[in-house]
């Protein structure tokens, strides 16, 4: 499946993509030095948000697909992950490169989302977000996300919080 809007292309991330998209989480995650990227959690964890090895094992599992969006010159601009999970479809990693963000890739891809969870028979759209990101959090009631109530501690093999939070799970009910 794949779909272009304007000079953008999603599609599916295959095994070569990897060492880009790897690349491009941890900058999002990280953000960059100088950046002005809101999406960074540089104040919040340490260490990388994934790794090369743990994207592939992600990838290669049932029920997953990751999708990336690129300009026309088949640069990575943006990334997200889709789980088949038994009662919605789970969305993780949404990314998009620190220099392009405010540029709609990140609803491009929530759109995309959207459309995928429809076509595999899903009413609803699942997402983690750092509870103390209240920007971020904002952000996804814009697009129709609401929390459920339910906390979930912080766990990633490759990067460690400085801080105590929690994840903050949200829905979107899709009509």
């Amino acid at each position: 499946m794949q779909q272009a809007h304007e000079v953008f292309t999603i599609s599916p991330v295959a095994a070569s993509d990897i060492p880009a998209v790897t690349q491009l989480i941890n900058s999002a995650y990280k953000g960059e030095a100088g950046s002005k990227s809101w999406t960074s959690e540089g104040h919040l964890v340490e260490g990388e948000r994934t790794t090369e090895v743990g994207l592939l094992e992600l990838i290669n599992r049932p029920g997953i697909t990751m999708f990336k969006c690129c300009d026309m010159q088949s640069v990575v601009l943006g990334c997200v992950l889709l789980e088949k999970r038994e009662t919605t479809l789970y969305l993780g990693m949404l990314s998009v490169l620190p220099g392009m963000q405010t540029g709609g890739i990140g609803s491009r891809l929530i759109q995309y989302s959207e459309t995928f969870a429809r076509e595999h028979q899903y009413n609803s759209i699942t997402i983690t977000v750092i509870d103390k990101r209240e920007e971020l959090v904002a952000w996804y009631r814009r697009k129709g996300f609401v929390p459920t109530g339910s906390l979930i501690p912080f766990s990633n093999k490759s990067s460690a919080a400085l801080f105590s939070f929690s994840l903050m799970e949200m829905k979107k009910i899709l009509v």
